[in-house]
């Protein structure tokens, strides 16, 4: 009859765990002796998710110099390679870069330092630009389209339809980037299942030689993608809008708090709704706390 062996293996490093989860002496004091920041919660998000990183995503619209998409398309590609010789950042950039003949959508999503340094690369460059716009900045993405940088280039942007915008619409600012969000994930989603597709068919599995991706695709939409494309209308549309930053506006305060003064703080007196209506009332029951007489 054989003994169960007494010998343990030794365990594993085991992951932190969050905060709600640990069990210490911490929590036996009471709550305002235990106060957490803003940090401390999304510290434990990212925890919960397995990351170490704060992920952002970033879609910006360019328009350029009369260029082909090819030639835009080596532009960047340039720029980037310098950033990561020079960059101490271990997070590559990832996303989606659509080139058109003179117009430019790229979706990218990475660690907020990594954003932040390409976006000033990006501003410092010139001659890339003759406008630009960032519509959309989506903060700790909870999932990434990709996870590499794909390129894809488009030789039809002046066959499309133009959409007819009115400009009398009160919601048309609105409406517009709205449909173009919708279009824009749209072509990420496509792409992305066509890459799926093209790494399952040139697997090393399936190939008597070695196969190895790159990351920098210059491969062009077909019509398939048209529908989903944005015009040149709604290109030109977002570009001319000024509640929207520029990629050189948003380069100069990425990572830094504005000291914003708003109307309210520079008004007297005091909103009400911040102030208890009878503040400079007393009672007979008040205690005087400035020792300054009756």
């Amino acid at each position: 009859m054989s003994t169960p062996s007494t010998g343990r293996t030794p365990d594993k490093k085991k992951k932190p765990l969050p905060y709600f989860m640990q069990k210490s002496e911490d929590q036996a004091l009471p709550s305002f002796q235990n106060r957490r920041t803003l940090a401390d919660h999304v510290k434990d998000n990212m925890l919960c998710a397995g990351r170490k990183n704060y992920f952002q995503r970033i879609v910006y619209v360019g328009r350029h110099p009369k260029v082909t998409g090819m030639t835009l398309r080596d532009r960047f590609l340039k720029l980037i390679k310098e950033i990561q010789e020079a960059t101490t950042n271990e997070i590559k950039l990832f996303g989606l870069m659509i080139n058109f003949d003179g117009y430019t959508v790229h979706m990218i999503e990475s660690a907020e330092e990594t954003i932040g340094e390409y976006m000033q690369h990006l501003a410092t460059t010139s001659g890339l630009f003759d406008a630009s716009r960032v519509v959309l900045v989506y903060n700790n993405i909870n999932q990434r389209f990709f996870r590499k940088l794909v390129w894809r280039a488009s030789d039809y942007l002046n066959e499309l339809k133009r959409t007819e915008l009115d400009e009398r619409d009160p919601e048309l600012m609105q409406n517009t980037i709205n449909s173009f969000m919708v279009k824009v994930y749209k072509l990420c989603k496509m792409v992305r299942e066509e890459e799926l597709d093209e790494s399952k068919r040139y697997s090393p599995n399936h190939l008597p030689f070695s196969f190895t991706g790159s990351a920098f695709k210059s491969l062009y939409l077909d019509e398939n993608y048209e529908e989903h494309t944005p015009d040149i209308a709604v290109l030109e549309y977002l570009l001319g809008l000024d509640c929207l930053f520029t990629v050189p506006e948003y380069s100069r305060f990425y990572g830094k708090l504005p000291d914003v003064t708003s109307f309210r703080d520079r008004v007297w007196p005091i909103p009400k709704d911040l102030t208890p209506y009878d503040v400079f009332e007393k009672s007979k029951y008040d205690v005087n706390l400035t020792f300054g007489g009756k």
